[in-house]
């Protein structure tokens, strides 16, 4: 049996809650949204790896919000890049650390815009971050 799209409807009002005392819209399910991606990776090793990738021709510019935990050491940082198709101008700013954890990078390889990421150490490292893109 084909779902149908009232079917599909009726499925996401029972999600849907209004608190009007306060007024807020809340749900029991998730968003997607193309512009923004919550992702973790833990690494062992110092060697660059591209944290994060995204498409040059549909996007210009990125923003991360990137958390990472060594043991009981802990490194916070935010970073804005924006490309011309070309090269990736970068920043960081707002660190907050209790030891360096990682440095960053970013280019362009191919069709895609990477965040580099190369861990200060070996050690079991714990990298996440919450990015958010703006269209080209």
């Amino acid at each position: 049996m084909a779902i149908t799209k009232s079917f599909k409807l009726a499925e996401l009002i029972r999600h849907i809650e209004y608190d009007s005392t306060n007024d807020i819209i809340s749900t029991t399910k998730g968003f997607k949204d193309k512009n923004k991606k919550k992702d973790a990776t833990t690494k062992t090793s110092t060697s660059q790896f591209a944290l994060d990738t995204f498409a040059k021709t549909d996007f210009r510019a990125a923003r991360y919000i990137v958390a990472m935990s060594k043991g009981t050491n802990f490194h916070s940082t935010e970073i804005m890049m924006v490309h011309d198709g070309t090269s990736v101008d970068i920043t960081q700013y707002g660190t907050l650390s209790d030891a360096t954890l990682a440095s960053f990078d970013a280019d362009i390889s191919g069709s895609n815009v990477r965040l580099l990421c190369t861990p200060a150490s070996s050690d079991s490292t714990v990298i996440k971050f919450d990015r958010t893109l703006v269209d080209a």
